[in-house]
């Protein structure tokens, strides 16, 4: 059996945030036939769920984009971590209000808070994503953690968000750390899979789908971080863009027979318990874990090509830069991944080989970029 979940609409360039409006109005529309309940001259309401900076640089068009449908806003500010108590509590602010959607602008915290309130409320979500460090803005699943910073559980949501609104420019003007993040955790797409030997539809898709995001990262990624550096966006920003949220997204949009096991996400789902690295964004984090997973599984035909990817996109990140300089809290995170992360590849392994491959691709990272 086959379930894909995708989005009615991507959009995604220069000025799209001027579509948010007609597509909101859309989704509402097309939810309400059918439903008596709902007469069609009802006033439309929405939620939005946005962090302080993402409102500070999307707000104005929003809400210019709303008022032109005659659509009414309810807006709740986001800060901290994506929890259950906090999706729930979101959840419910929708419904009091009877908003029919939720919009959610800001990065994969934001998303992931809002695509869980959407489950949890039963509306549709339409996503705004102002940076593109992961592909949050599409997956069909919500990375809940405590409200302390600690990762809680991996929330799967029955569908996609209906609407995703990615106005490249607005992105683009993100600083570069956010999108070299978002590269790094496409990269994962193609190195991280454990696919076995089984081959079906999912597990082709997966790949031809991971690798056409890798091949245009190899190819775009270095000039397209160059030309941002100095204030320019252009085809290849939009190709690189749609690699980071459409490609990877659409890699993970397969639910049935699972592709993925790997490391490097487990990796970054353990290390939260250390609040020392809470302040390295997810993506060097998943950088990080794919060296480390290329060593513990001796794949040394593929780490040189990995670690000049990384090299070139500045995200060749140590120990130091990641937070992990003591041994008792790289051994907490290795005895996390074997405890929490089943289907993991280091199942079978003891959490002092796992400690070991951090601490080679700790030591390899700091020599390639001394």
């Amino acid at each position: 059996m086959l379930n894909i979940s995708t989005p009615k609409y991507y959009i995604s360039e220069p000025g799209a945030i001027n579509s948010l409006g007609r597509v909101t109005k859309e989704i509402i529309e097309f939810n309400r036939v059918g439903r008596k309940e709902l007469p069609a001259d009802r006033v439309k309401k929405v939620f939005i769920v946005a962090s302080p900076t993402a409102w500070s640089k999307a707000g104005d068009s929003i809400l210019t984009q709303l008022q032109a449908e005659e659509i009414e806003y309810r807006r709740a500010e986001f800060k901290g971590y994506p929890s259950e108590r906090q999706a729930r509590e979101y959840a419910a602010e929708a419904g009091e209000y009877d908003a029919e959607i939720l919009i959610a602008v800001g990065g994969g915290r934001t998303m992931d808070v809002t695509k869980a309130a959407g489950t949890f409320s039963g509306l549709p979500v339409v996503t705004v994503p102002t940076i593109a460090a992961t592909c949050a803005a599409w997956a069909a699943v919500s990375i809940l953690y405590t409200d302390e910073g600690d990762f809680d559980k991996p929330l799967p949501n029955p569908v996609s968000p209906k609407g995703i609104i990615a106005d490249t420019d607005i992105i683009a003007a993100a600083p570069s750390r956010y999108i070299k993040a978002g590269i790094a955790d496409t990269l994962a797409k193609w190195y991280e899979p454990v696919y076995g030997s089984k081959e079906s539809y999912t597990t082709k898709i997966s790949q031809h789908g991971a690798k056409l995001a890798y091949d245009v990262i190899v190819e775009k990624s270095v000039k397209v971080l160059e030309n941002l550096d100095k204030g320019i966006a252009d085809d290849d920003t939009v190709k690189i863009i749609d690699a980071i949220i459409y490609l990877a997204g659409f890699v993970g949009s397969f639910i049935g027979e699972r592709a993925f096991g790997g490391f490097a996400h487990p990796f970054y789902h353990s290390s939260r318990r250390i609040p020392s690295t809470r302040k390295t964004l997810h993506g060097e984090l998943v950088a990080f874990g794919m060296v480390a997973q290329l060593i513990f599984e001796k794949r040394d035909d593929e780490l040189d090509g990995l670690t000049d990817i990384l090299g070139k996109l500045d995200s060749l990140h140590t120990l130091e830069d990641i937070g992990l300089t003591e041994y008792e809290d790289k051994l907490v995170i290795a005895k996390r991944i074997l405890d929490e992360q089943k289907g993991c590849v280091a199942q079978g392994h003891s959490a002092e080989e796992i400690v070991e491959a951090f601490d080679k691709a700790g030591a390899l990272n700091k020599k390639l970029t001394a």
